[in-house]
């Protein structure tokens, strides 16, 4: 038995909600900006940042901590102090960073700590690797205590608002083992992931300015990627990507979809570019699960969808997140855009979908017969 559809809110409705949602953020304190970088080899002694944030009471914990954090130019600084009566191998500082203003399906990022260095965040932690290898830490042990100073740079921070404030959960963890093979005590300035009301932290604007990014009004929240920058919308496509270097179809794909499909092998027909009436050439990219993957079937909860992107040189804007294979619909067998902006994209089943260019997207105009 399914359970009742509802049915899906208006546009202006989703949008009022969300605006009212950012207009009571949750009350922070501003990051400092620290008018010379922390050396990292003087732990804390060197950390002129008067942001200081402690390890919250824990029931058996043999072990607390004490950070100071703050903000130099591209950079985030985390330094920290933990103090321990048995120091092991198995004790890990971690540092989560979420921004929760980015929306429900942004991941925070979180990077791990030990007495030999940083160790590897697993994929369980939704940290991708060219985030963990952006950052860079000192660790210090000296007697019981542990310190880490921990240098984040701007790109290897979780996807964070476009526009808003930069609000920010930093959550520090000590995960104390006093025996090997004993159970870890977790010793946090955080309940549930959650900085406590008031103690969220906020970021500089200009962690933000100084990026000089300037995606469309649609884009709510930024992310760095390995090779560009992403800005997402309330759609499953990035809106909006600017690379490192000129994009090029296959780049273009591996900065807004690394998990992109092959359209010859899924059977669809869609041209890697299509050309506007100005010249600009529009990418596509294929996502998604072949519902067609078995012969003679076809999976009903599956289906693949194109993105179109108009690029021009470093950055591209999503202008098309449309069907390329469903039951309903069928296969995509033709994609056309003729000279006066008009696209027509043909099915197997029979239908005809008709868009028009409209400024700066496709616009969709009627359905064709079936």
């Amino acid at each position: 038995m399914h359970a009742a559809r509802l049915a899906p809110l208006p546009l202006c409705l989703l949008l009022a909600t969300a605006s009212l949602a950012q207009s009571a953020s949750r009350p922070s304190k501003p990051v400092p900006i620290l008018k010379k970088a922390p050396l990292p080899e003087k732990g804390l002694k060197d950390f002129g940042s008067p942001l200081v944030l402690k390890s919250l009471p824990t029931e058996g914990a043999t072990a607390n901590f004490s950070a100071r954090v703050g903000w130099r130019k591209d950079t985030l600084f985390v330094g920290v102090e933990a103090t321990d009566n048995q120091l092991l191998a198995g004790d890990i500082i971690t540092l989560s960073l979420n921004f929760p203003d980015s929306g429900p399906t942004s991941a925070g990022y979180t990077y791990r700590f030990a007495f030999d260095g940083q160790r590897t965040s697993g994929p369980d932690s939704n940290t991708p690797r060219f985030a963990q290898g952006l950052v860079n830490a000192a660790v210090h042990r000296q007697g019981d205590t542990l310190s880490v100073v921990a240098m984040i740079p701007v790109r290897a921070l979780p996807r964070f608002p476009a526009v808003d404030p930069l609000v920010m959960d930093l959550c520090i963890t000590y995960e104390d083992q006093d025996q090997v093979g004993a159970k870890v005590v977790p010793v946090s300035n955080c309940k549930s992931g959650t900085m406590a009301e008031g103690e969220a932290l906020r970021l500089p604007d200009e962690a933000r300015k100084n990026l000089k990014l300037k995606p469309p009004a649609s884009v709510t929240t930024l992310e760095a990627a390995p090779t560009g920058w992403l800005g997402w919308g309330l759609f499953s496509y990035p809106d909006w990507a600017q690379g490192d270097e000129n994009l090029t179809p296959a780049s273009l794909r591996a900065l807004v979809a690394p998990n992109a499909v092959d359209a010859s092998k899924m059977g669809v027909n869609l041209p890697e570019t299509l050309s506007l009436p100005d010249g600009r050439p529009v990418v596509s990219v294929l996502t998604g699960k072949n519902p067609y993957a078995v012969e003679g079937q076809c999976d009903s909860d599956d289906e693949l969808r194109m993105g179109l992107y108009v690029v021009s040189g470093k950055t591209a804007q999503r202008v098309l997140d449309w069907p390329a294979a469903t039951c309903a619909l069928g296969r995509a067998t033709s994609v056309e855009l003729e000279e006066d902006g008009a696209l027509n994209i043909g099915y197997s089943n029979g239908a005809i979908i008709n868009f028009v260019w409209s400024a700066d997207h496709f616009e969709r105009t009627q359905l064709g017969k079936r």
